[in-house]
């Protein structure tokens, strides 16, 4: 039975979960078959069955997960044979601190730079919801939130360091020399602003763009093959 994985439907087809890619990218790790069920972010009724209230979720034949992190557990424990998403405890344990630090530091960097053009990615049936969320989160609105962020881009750079010197030293993916799960989350985060703002975050000669371009690459250009902006480097 093919797996089932529910995500996020936003304006003219837009695939726009950061969640839900990193579970996408883990399946396509795994070489796994999944049916991409899109829903709208005000459709709760979908999932209700999964007791959950926001995607991804994923069903395998009886086994429900709601959670990207779960997910990425419930796969290497699933299918052992094969590609391996988080490399044995040792490994779980260092992407447990990069899933983190990419929801805790890389978030509230890149956030705020796309806020405003978020909501015209979402579908227009979520728009008002979603603008009534996210400034009862931020305490402005979402134009108040993005504004100046050609001078604010400068602390998503910064965030990005601890990577960017791993790949100025020759390591081509944040897992090493082959991408895993640590790189999916933080991609993640690329994707959703690619997927839903023109905004241009990265400088063509930073190590971080060229890395996401491997990223955009893999899997016969799965992520790359998306309604998205087209943008390129600073």
């Amino acid at each position: 039975m093919t797996i089932r994985l529910y995500e996020l439907l936003g304006d003219s087809d837009r695939r726009y979960s950061q969640f839900s890619w990193r579970a996408k990218m883990a399946l396509k790790h795994k070489g796994l078959e999944f049916e991409p069920l899109p829903l709208l972010l005000t459709d709760k009724e979908t999932i209700a069955f999964a007791d959950a209230k926001s995607v991804p979720v994923m069903v395998d034949d009886e086994v429900i997960k709601v959670d990207s992190w779960d997910i990425a557990l419930y796969l290497d424990e699933a299918y052992p044979d094969k590609p391996s998403l988080l490399g044995g405890s040792i490994g779980e344990g260092v992407t447990r601190i990069i899933n983190s630090w990419c929801d805790r530091a890389v978030n509230v960097a890149l956030g705020p730079l796309i806020a405003r053009d978020v909501l015209d990615a979402a579908h227009m049936q979520d728009r008002k919801y979603f603008r009534e969320t996210m400034e009862k989160m931020y305490k402005r609105t979402l134009e108040e939130v993005q504004d100046g962020r050609e001078d604010r881009v400068i602390n998503l750079y910064r965030t990005l360091d601890p990577i960017r010197t791993s790949f100025r030293k020759g390591q081509p993916f944040i897992s090493g020399d082959e991408p895993a799960y640590a790189d999916y989350v933080v991609f993640s985060q690329f994707q959703w602003a690619r997927v839903t703002s023109p905004f241009q975050l990265l400088s063509e000669e930073d190590p971080v763009y060229a890395w996401r371009e491997r990223m955009l690459d893999l899997y016969e250009q799965f992520a790359r093959d998306t309604v998205c902006y087209e943008v390129s480097g600073r």
